[in-house]
């Protein structure tokens, strides 16, 4: 059996160029996967560049006799030249993520670290699977493809009434965890795959975008390479994976009966008694992982459209640059002559040749001014109107509930006593004062002239008008020196 296709030359190639190839011959593989596999892999886009920079540092500090002295910077410079990470730019930010081949590689040693086999029963099934819908997709007579329908549907017949009737045997624990490994291995790729897809949106993106500011192509020619190289996206096996999921998502039907089945696998006792909690979670979130992977795809092509759109814009705008140009510096004329020698101007004549045209100005614009010194008067009137019943009832909360007024209160129970409590100073408040306001007083005056003791509790009512008593509890607080007055008060 052949290698897919591939040649002994194609693998030397390989062998020797592929990034996936080489981050698993790395020298630093020992260090450098686990800590990817660590801060990298489940990270749903990027990180910053500073914060992986100390993850790096922490990494080289747990490596015993570590000599090298390279920085984190000079690390993560080297692992974006070898394509083991990808850097994008958020806010002027420089940020990491890790590469479509970073992906492949933790995903073929963690396969290796389960100790997966491909032969399973469970394979068998999804092979019988695929090589039926072949079989289905490519046969073109309607009359087979209507005969196969009526075969699948009497075979479900039959195991229908199987299960019905008891005589169906249940799968065993070794099929349900087969299956359960089949799932997880087919969906483990589609992020990477995914990723590479956006890889290639981006770097494609960028060839367009040079050719364009370099060679400055026409509007058709532009055109002609966006469709060509979209093209090119559909024909490779992350563009296939990419649409046919995306043609999933447009069927609700199929994305509830995923969630569905999800759901239904999730409450069985499998699923708490032999599922691992990361397989669990890998289940859980396929769909959404899927969807998030898709929706970055997505916003690669919108980005892309609309640097098309706007280079567009910019080239059939070009024929008014002239024009735009001598507007510009007409106006800069104007300004200038206006400052070296102001005052009034009549135009005589067709300066422009575009004729003469008369008008009047309504806009009574203030086209130059005096830019002498001005005398400014400034008079204040008293109002002769009371102030609001409201908003004297509010200065006079403020002013009751204030560090000042409730220092004074505290002061003066000292006076007669060695000790005062939170409870105490509140209840010898004024019960038109007996707020919220005051209680936030009496704490903040607590935290930096008294004792707060967290252990015990007090508790006071708030006053006002309410219709059922509002009762606070707080810490216990102490007051056994007088206060004297700060700034705030």
């Amino acid at each position: 059996m052949d290698a897919g296709g591939v040649t002994p030359e194609e693998i030397r190639s390989a062998l020797s160029s592929n990034a996936t190839l080489k981050l698993l011959n790395a020298y630093s593989r020992d260090w450098v996967l686990p800590l990817f596999a660590e801060h990298l892999e489940q990270v749903d886009g990027s990180v910053s560049a500073e914060w992986f920079h100390e993850r790096v540092t922490e990494a080289l500090g747990r490596i015993p006799d570590w000599q090298g002295d390279r920085s984190p910077t000079e690390h993560c410079r080297r692992w974006v030249e070898s394509r083991w990470l990808e850097t994008e730019t958020d806010s002027g930010r420089l940020r990491y993520r890790l590469s479509p081949h970073s992906l492949r590689a933790l995903r073929i040693v963690k396969e290796i670290a389960e100790g997966e086999s491909s032969v399973s029963g469970a394979r068998l099934g999804s092979i019988a699977h695929a090589v039926r819908r072949l079989a289905d997709i490519t046969n073109p007579d309607r009359e087979v493809q209507v005969r196969r329908l009526d075969e699948q549907i009497e075979e479900l017949r039959h195991r229908r009434d199987a299960v019905a009737s008891g005589q169906a045997r249940l799968a065993t624990l070794d099929e349900m965890q087969q299956q359960l490994r089949e799932v997880l291995a087919m969906t483990r790729s589609l992020p990477a795959d995914f990723r590479q897809l956006r890889t290639l949106v981006e770097n494609r993106h960028q060839k367009v975008a040079r050719h364009a500011m370099t060679d400055g192509p026409a509007k058709a020619d532009l055109v002609e390479d966006y469709l060509h190289e979209n093209d090119l996206l559909t024909r490779t096996p992350e563009g296939l994976a990419y649409l046919g999921f995306s043609r999933m998502l447009a069927s609700s039907q199929q994305a509830r009966t995923i969630r569905k089945d999800v759901d239904q696998i999730l409450a069985q006792d499998f699923a708490h008694d032999y599922m691992k909690a990361n397989q669990r979670a890998q289940l859980e979130t396929m769909f959404s992982t899927l969807l998030a992977a898709e929706l970055r795809v997505q916003e690669s092509y919108v980005r892309w459209t609309a640097s098309l759109r706007r280079f567009l814009t910019r080239s059939a705008h070009g024929r008014h640059g002239r024009l735009l140009s001598l507007a510009d510096r007409a106006l800069h004329t104007g300004a200038t002559w206006a400052e070296q020698d102001p005052g009034a101007r009549f135009l005589d004549g067709d300066l422009l040749g575009i004729g003469v045209f008369a008008f009047t100005d309504v806009s009574q614009i203030q086209l130059w001014r005096d830019l002498s010194p001005q005398t400014v008067v400034v008079q204040v009137q008293q109002d002769a109107l009371p102030l609001p019943e409201l908003d004297r009832a509010a200065l006079r909360l403020a002013a009751g509930t204030s560090r000042r007024a409730v220092l004074r209160t505290i002061n003066t129970l000292l006076k007669d006593r060695r000790v005062v409590t939170g409870a105490e100073v509140y209840e010898a408040t004024p019960a038109e004062f007996q707020r919220l306001g005051a209680l936030v007083t009496l704490l903040d005056l607590a935290v930096t002239h008294g004792r707060v003791e967290v252990a015990a509790r007090e508790r006071v009512t708030i006053g006002g008008d309410r219709r059922c008593a509002l009762h606070v509890v707080f810490p216990h607080i102490v007051f056994d020196n007088p206060l004297e007055a700060d700034e705030d008060s």
